[in-house]
């Protein structure tokens, strides 16, 4: 089987590189693990919850939580690469029931709006650009804290629902042709994910914890921690054939990595390059790549407080002057 190639453009010296054959090789148990320790940091979070009833603990909760979401919404970003099992069925349906469902997401429409994204990132039309925003760096940092602020308070995400609902998006997003079962499908895995969710939680005599601990979260925490993980992945980035030219990496695991980008999504230069290695790989690339100096150097961080001073400026100073 040939192996897959990288997305270099006219960059020799990565074109000519090829990664060790094994890393490109599935093994889904591990895609499996990730997903059932995402479900376990979140039950574990609503454990301690309901157990120990005290504004910290539900604030610890809450972020635990909202990090656990964006950690299945990666889990989706899999399966929508055909990464998480070798099954294109088997993978879609756990993709749809186990990380896209509960989140009220259609892994068919990501898929479609994501493929895209990757055949030319940075574009004009390209989806990750309109929906996130990341056109227009680096701003004032006062621009991008209201960005942040909104998310946090809940207005961002309701401002992107409007704006998919009056179809702001029709133009870059590709149509995504879907049968009605399969739409019946995805509506099943919504509700039924959620109901058994609310319906553990009221079982156990804690149904509030349904709304402020998963809803609540989802339409807060969970937007803004998404919008920095967009930021640091290709805000302010030109478009270019070499894909290591309009990426970031952040090139080891902290608490950082740990809350934005959760199962190694942070390594963002190398899935760029090499879209058919799963996450679970993506570390040794990134180390045989660095190795050899073969990575940009100015797109390379050790967390995201660094891109996020990089791509904002004080309002005082225009970009020219930095």
């Amino acid at each position: 089987m040939p192996q897959p190639r990288s997305r270099a453009g006219d960059n020799r010296a990565l074109k000519a590189f090829a990664p060790d054959a094994e890393l490109f090789a599935l093994k889904p148990w591990i895609s499996l693990l990730a997903l059932l320790a995402d479900w376990g940091l979140i039950a574990s979070a609503f454990a301690c919850a309901a157990l120990w009833p005290h504004p910290v603990i539900y604030l610890l909760a809450a972020l635990i939580i909202a990090r656990s979401q964006l950690a299945l919404a990666v889990i989706m970003h899999e399966s929508a690469h055909g990464l998480l099992l070798r099954r294109q069925k088997l993978n879609d349906l756990i993709g749809q029931w186990c990380a896209a469902g509960p989140l009220f997401l259609s892994l068919q429409t990501y898929r479609g709006g994501h493929l895209k994204h990757h055949r030319q990132p940075m574009t004009h039309d390209d989806p990750v650009v309109g929906v996130f925003g990341l056109g227009d760096y680096p701003l004032p940092r006062g621009k991008l804290a209201t960005r942040l602020l909104a998310d946090l308070c809940g207005v961002g995400y309701f401002i992107s629902i409007f704006k998919f609902a009056r179809g702001d998006y029709r133009a870059i997003m590709p149509k995504v042709d879907k049968s009605h079962g399969q739409v019946l499908g995805e509506v099943l895995s919504m509700v039924i994910s959620n109901g058994l969710l609310f319906g553990l939680l009221s079982w156990s005599g804690h149904p509030w914890l349904y709304p402020g601990l998963w809803l609540l979260p989802a339409i807060t925490l969970l937007p803004l921690m998404g919008r920095v993980r967009a930021i640091m992945e290709h805000a302010g980035m030109p478009a270019s054939e070499d894909q290591s030219q309009n990426a970031r990496s952040i090139v080891r695991a902290n608490w950082q990595t740990f809350v934005f980008g959760p199962h190694a999504i942070h390594y963002h230069i190398e899935h760029h390059l090499y879209v058919r290695m799963p996450f679970y790989h993506l570390r040794s690339v990134h180390e045989q790549l660095a190795a050899r100096q073969l990575l940009p150097a100015d797109n390379l961080y050790n967390g995201y407080i660094g891109v996020v001073r990089d791509i904002s400026y004080p309002a005082r100073k225009s970009p020219e002057l930095m």
